[in-house]
C-alpha cells in the first residue's frame, strides 16, 4: 500500500519517500515538499516547487552559478550591449551613457549629438558653431576670442602697422576708422590720404596766381601786383612811388604795370628808363637863321655880331648902327 518505496522488516514493513516528498501521516502516501518555504531552498534569488523537487533561478541581469543556487552578476558591458558610447555595469543590469555633447536616445542606446546653440548660445558672446558633439564660439570681423573660449575682445587695429592707414588710425569697438591731417582726402579705400589740390576748384579761392603743395596751397600775384593781407587777393602796385618807378623823367601807374616818359626835348631811351636829350640843332639847324646851341632838354638861336634875334628865337635881323 506504499506510494513509492517499501521496505520489510522482521513482522512487518514500512513505506518511505523520494527525495522531495514526505510520507504522510497514514504512512503510506507521499506529499510533495516545497523546499522553497525553507530558506528560499537556499537559491540566491528565486526558488521555485516543482513536484518531488525545485529550482532555483536568477533575475535578469544574473546567471545561475554552476553550484546550482548562487546568481552572478552578469556583465552586459563585456560586448557595449549595443551601446553607441559607454556601458556602465551594475548590479543586474547595465545603463548607457553619452559623451559630452550627446544626449541618449529615448531608445537607451543611441546617443543623439546636442545642439548647445540652442541654449542661450551656448554663453557665446557672439557666434556659436555646432559641432558633431560639441560647439565653438568665434567672433565676428574686429574681435577676437578670449582665452575663456567664450567671450570676445575688441581688436585694437591701429596696435599694428597703424592699422594700415596712411595718416591717423582711430580704433572703435569691433573696427576702427583712418583720417587724413588737413590738405588731405581719404581715399576710396579707406587707408590712403591723398594731397587735396585746392586749386582745381575756384582757384583755391586767389584772385590770379594758385600753386598746390602737398596737405597746401597758396596764392601769388602776377608782376606789378602785390598779395593782400588775406593772402589771396591781389593789389595793383604803385610801382611809382617808390624811386619814380626806376624813371628819369615821368613815371605813370597803371593797373599791373607802369611806364615812363620824358620831359620835352628828351627822348626815351631803348632801355625804358632813361632819357637822352635831343639834339635839336642837327635837325635845320634848330629852325635858327644863323647860330644853333643845343642845351640838355632844350636849344637856343643866337645871330652873328651885327644882329639881333627877333622875338621868335629863330631869325636874326637887321645889323645895329653905331
Amino acid at each position: 500500500g506504499c506510494e513509492q518505496n517499501c521496505h520489510n522488516t522482521d513482522g512487518s514493513y514500512y513505506c518511505s519517500c523520494n527525495i522531495g516528498y514526505s510520507l504522510s501521516i497514514n504512512g503510506m502516501s507521499c506529499n510533495d515538499v516545497d523546499e522553497c518555504s525553507s530558506a528560499n531552498g537556499d537559491c540566491d534569488q528565486t526558488c521555485t516547487n516543482e513536484i518531488g523537487s525545485f529550482q532555483c533561478s536568477c533575475y535578469v541581469g544574473y546567471l545561475l552559478n554552476a553550484d546550482g543556487f548562487g546568481c552572478d552578476d552578469i556583465d552586459e558591458c563585456a560586448g557595449n550591449s549595443g551601446c553607441a558610447h559607454t556601458c556602465v555595469n551594475s548590479a543586474g543590469s547595465y545603463q548607457c551613457t553619452c559623451d559630452i555633447g550627446y544626449a541618449l536616445n529615448e531608445d537607451g542606446h543611441t546617443c543623439d549629438d546636442v545642439d548647445e546653440c540652442l541654449v542661450a548660445n551656448a554663453n557665446c558672446a557672439q557666434t556659436c558653431t555646432n559641432l558633431v558633439g560639441s560647439y565653438n564660439c568665434s567672433c565676428i570681423a574686429g574681435y577676437v576670442l578670449n582665452s575663456d573660449l567664450h567671450a570676445c575682445d575688441d581688436i585694437n587695429e591701429c596696435d599694428t602697422l597703424n592699422g594700415g592707414c596712411d595718416h591717423q588710425c582711430t580704433n572703435t569697438i569691433g573696427s576702427f576708422g583712418c583720417s587724413c591731417g588737413d590738405g588731405y582726402r581719404l581715399s576710396t579705400d579707406g587707408l590712403a590720404c591723398n594731397d587735396v589740390d585746392e586749386c582745381a576748384t575756384a582757384n583755391g579761392g586767389c584772385d590770379q596766381i594758385c600753386t598746390n603743395f602737398p596737405s597746401s596751397f597758396n596764392c601769388s600775384c602776377n608782376v606789378g601786383y602785390v598779395l593782400d593781407i588775406d593772402m589771396s587777393g591781389c593789389n595793383d602796385v604803385n610801382e611809382c612811388w617808390r624811386g619814380n618807378g626806376g624813371c628819369e623823367h615821368n613815371c605813370h601807374n597803371a593797373v599791373g604795370s607802369f611806364s615812363c616818359s620824358c620831359l620835352p626835348g628828351f627822348l626815351d631811351n631803348p632801355g625804358g628808363f632813361r632819357c637822352d636829350d635831343i639834339d635839336e640843332c642837327l635837325s635845320e639847324n634848330g629852325g635858327c637863321e644863323d647860330f644853333c646851341s643845343n642845351t640838355p632838354g632844350t636849344y637856343s638861336c643866337s645871330c652873328s655880331d651885327g644882329y639881333a634875334l627877333t622875338t621868335n628865337g629863330h631869325n636874326c635881323t637887321g645889323k645895329f648902327i653905331y
